[in-house]
């Protein structure tokens, strides 16, 4: 019986199958501003036929697990921030996450910060 060749140790899937998720100005822009604007080039578990399904470009966009009446269960994952402004603290924030797969409450926690709009 023939023998197989031995898969070598250093191939790993996510260096064929890494993030290209980029800001749509990010595409237009020279090198600096796009990657500060651009979410960083990552590895990412999974492929087109598996469960968790995400290529360079595409992927879903969040995951969502929550069954009714049990909302404080459930789990939403998105990927970027919470902001659309890059010069936010939140522009990358769960970003981290998402990539690692680690679940983030659905339901929000108590407020951090308040805004008050006093019209004249």
């Amino acid at each position: 019986m023939p023998r197989r060749p031995a898969c070598p140790r250093t191939l790993h899937l996510g260096a064929r199958n890494t993030l290209a998720m980029k800001h749509p100005f990010g595409r237009m822009l020279p090198s600096p501003l796009a990657d500060f604007l651009n979410m960083p080039a990552t590895p990412l578990p999974g492929d087109v036929d598996m469960p968790r399904v995400q290529g360079p470009t595409f992927g879903q966009s969040e995951r969502l697990v929550v069954s009714p009446g049990h909302e404080a269960d459930g789990i939403l994952e998105l990927p970027g921030g919470q902001s659309g402004n890059p010069l936010s603290p939140y522009y990358r924030a769960g970003h981290d996450a998402w990539l690692k797969g680690e679940p983030t409450p659905l339901l929000p926690g108590p407020a951090q910060h308040t805004l008050v709009l006093n019209p004249e």
